[in-house]
């Protein structure tokens, strides 16, 4: 009898404990989920890139790019449908090894009725949302390919009636989760806009955040104020409570917080994501906000590939495949000079437009059809004494260049302003360029002519090098980023054929090359792997400017002469196949008109190996 007692009791305490309602995760509990499931990294919504695509072939995909989870708004206007659209993207995205992040798209617009009749004890409005909630998520409660819930995308923030409303509701659900015992940790987008304490509704929206099982929130602006919007909003997170974090969107590429600046702060918070877009498609996303794909756009605003599938920016992919929570001690970024130089596509495709047979100007603009070009120098003490003055002066000479037929390359700074505080150099820099930053007259920035012409100081120099660098990729601007170096090519020899010395297994290169000053190789090459184009200068001989253009080309990227001393050369015909040959873009000491007329590139072509016998 005592025995059958026991096994009965036993039995009650299990029924009981299987009916217990849940609580909120406990700070612990939200950390061993995270041990459990490891490192998120996923998309939003699997939408096809044409019509015959299907979820096998997107989701089949997202697994080569190293994604592992996939964020979706449910589909439906009943319980029944909704479940039948859960499970069917949860059985598509497991036979990949792909978790699922539900978004339960309730209809807003109800919400101001809903907390009414939550406001009076209950009603009709009530009972039938309680209803659709409790049985989308019961059937899944334990099914823990669901990663988490999102019950609710994007409430609003403001300080309005709809923000209270929305997060009466959402407390409800939460609730309503609870006492479904799911398995899977609730939470909900709640905090997607930068964290501003004057907003009255914050204290409310912080209640409801604090409720969650883990941290959910959206981010599209993590590079701005050199990361600080981020990290406000990751450190205030975080003060609700220490718990998991996921951003359930991310990527933004027009306004910097591409990929890299994102999982820059993302990886040293430990941060899980879904970037938005997967394959470009019909809901147009890689044109930013309020903007339309029936114009050009570039760079892409989200999405990752190609409707074919190919790589937007295989670096992207790279970070992706490789992403991970820094470890202690680990630095994460690089820094946006690094981080955000232009892909090699990206800065051919701003110079689609042809050949630059320009002019270095300093004084009066050449005339109409002597150049198609300008580089314009820029006078930072000019800035520092009147700012306001010399970003009109600016504007005007850029404007009146423009009437001429020519685009400006503007030149920011040079030795003459190195005594100066390196920040004082980037605030000047970062100005200009934000004045300019979509302007398509600035073919591109010269951001500093020959660091280390008369400046010795090494360590200055790289300082100054990077500084500028990073204010400027700050700044996002539509048009690439360079710096003229301080290299030469060593006089060659005579009966010196350079043809054979870089012939396949030579070695020879980098080792003819001379610099004066406070330039070094180390130096050189900084600026080169910085630049989103290759530029360098020249006074020397045909052979000797080739042989420099040579090196620029193993850059892969396009190559400007951003200075041609023409009166030291006197084999014209041999430097003008140079730059067409290399497709260098090139700037005269001097107008050459009949040179600029008919000046094109000559098209690569690279002839097979032909092997006698074959």
């Amino acid at each position: 009898m005592n025995k059958r007692i026991t096994i009965i009791l036993i039995c009650l305490t299990c029924l009981a404990t299987a009916n217990a309602q849940r609580k909120q995760w406990t700070e612990k509990q939200a950390w061993e989920w995270q041990e459990r499931v490891g490192v998120i990294k996923g998309f939003n919504e699997p939408y096809p890139a044409y019509p015959g695509q299907t979820r096998d072939d997107i989701f089949k995909k997202a697994v080569e790019v190293g994604l592992n989870s996939v964020r979706f708004w449910v589909q439906g206007s009943n319980v029944e449908e909704r479940v039948k659209y859960i499970r069917g993207m949860i059985d598509d995205a497991s036979r990949y090894g792909l978790t699922v992040s539900p978004v339960l798209a309730f209809p807003k617009a109800s919400f101001p009725a809903i907390s009414a009749a939550l406001k009076k004890g209950g009603g009709k409005e009530v009972d039938d949302f309680e209803k659709q909630v409790r049985g989308t998520v019961r059937p899944f409660a334990d099914d823990l390919r669901i990663v988490f819930w999102d019950l609710c995308n994007e409430p609003r923030f403001e300080d309005q009636p709809i923000t209270y409303e929305s997060m009466d509701v959402i407390e409800q659900m939460v609730k309503w989760c609870w006492q479904e015992n799911l398995r899977q940790p609730i939470t909900s987008s709640i905090i997607w806009a930068t964290i501003n304490t004057d907003n009255q509704a914050l204290k409310r929206t912080t209640q409801v955040e604090a409720m969650m099982d883990i941290h959910n929130f959206h981010s599209y602006d993590c590079a701005l104020n050199f990361g600080k919007n981020i990290y406000d909003m990751l450190d205030y997170i975080k003060s609700i409570g220490d718990r998991p974090m996921v951003a359930t969107e991310c990527l933004t590429r027009v306004n910097g917080s591409g990929v890299a600046r994102s999982f820059a702060a993302f990886s040293k918070y430990k941060v899980g994501f879904y970037i938005w877009g997967l394959f470009i498609n019909d809901r147009n996303w890689e044109a930013r906000w309020d903007r339309s794909t029936y114009d050009p756009y570039d760079p892409m605003f989200h999405n990752i590939l190609y409707s074919d599938g190919d790589m937007y920016d295989a670096r992207e992919v790279e970070l992706i495949r490789n992403y991970h929570f820094a470890k202690e001690g680990e630095n994460p970024d690089p820094g946006i000079e690094i981080t955000d130089r232009w892909s090699h596509e990206r800065a051919w495709r701003w110079m689609v437009t042809g050949p630059l047979t320009g002019v270095n100007c300093d004084g009066d603009l050449p005339g109409e059809g002597e150049a198609n070009a300008v580089r314009l120098k820029l006078d930072y003490k000019e800035w520092k004494a009147d700012k306001q003055a010399f970003l009109v002066k600016t504007y005007v000479r850029i404007n009146e260049a423009a009437k001429r037929g020519m685009t400006v390359v503007p030149v920011l700074l040079d030795d003459n302003d190195a005594t100066e505080p390196a920040e004082s150099l980037g605030a000047y820099v970062a100005d200009v360029i934000k004045n300019h930053y979509c302007d398509t007259l600035v073919k591109a920035w010269d951001l500093y002519d020959a660091p280390g012409k008369t400046c010795t100081d090494k360590q200055k120099l790289d300082k100054l090098v990077t500084t500028v660098f990073r204010y400027a990729r700050n700044e996002f601007p539509n048009q690439p980023l360079t710096m003229t170096p301080v290299v030469r090519v060593k006089p060659f020899e005579e009966g010196f054929d350079p043809w054979k010395a870089l012939m396949h297994g030579r070695t020879d290169g980098w080792n003819r090359l001379d610099y004066s000053g406070g330039s070094s190789p180390d130096l050189v090459y900084k600026i080169w792997s910085l630049s989103d184009v290759t530029s360098f200068a020249t006074d020397m001989p045909a052979a000797e400017t080739r042989w420099l253009a040579s090196i620029c080309y193993r850059f892969g990227r396009p190559i400007f002469c951003m200075s041609w001393l023409t009166g030291n050369t006197d084999d014209m015909v041999k430097m003008e196949k140079a730059f067409a040959d290399f497709h260098v873009f090139w700037f005269a000491d001097k107008p050459l008109p009949d040179l600029a007329k008919r000046f094109r590139f000559n098209q690569t072509s690279t002839q097979r190996q032909i092997t006698e016998g074959m």
